[in-house]
């Protein structure tokens, strides 16, 4: 349990880094920037970054489900050979 908390630990904490990094990098953090709207950003980016995840892993498997039930009718609509057991 302890190795799981770690790596979700060191996740948030890569994640973080990018999006300070990508606030730098496109000039939304600078000399100006307050702790609490440096806070807000890496909040908003956090949220952004989990919804399109989520939104990826739903349409990947309602793609993956759409190509098995396709499947599953070509199966059916094999022709079937009888297997003769003498």
């Amino acid at each position: 349990m302890g190795t799981l908390l770690k790596y979700l630990f060191y996740l948030i904490l890569i994640i973080v880094i990018y999006l300070i990094g990508r606030g730098i990098y496109e000039g939304q953090i600078n000399e100006t920037t307050t702790v609490g709207e440096v806070v807000n950003d890496v909040g908003n980016g956090t949220k952004e970054i989990v919804k399109r995840g989520y939104d990826a892993t739903v349409n990947a498997a309602e793609k993956a489900t759409g190509t098995a039930e396709e499947k599953v009718e070509d199966y059916q609509k094999a022709p079937k050979k009888d297997i003769v057991v003498d």
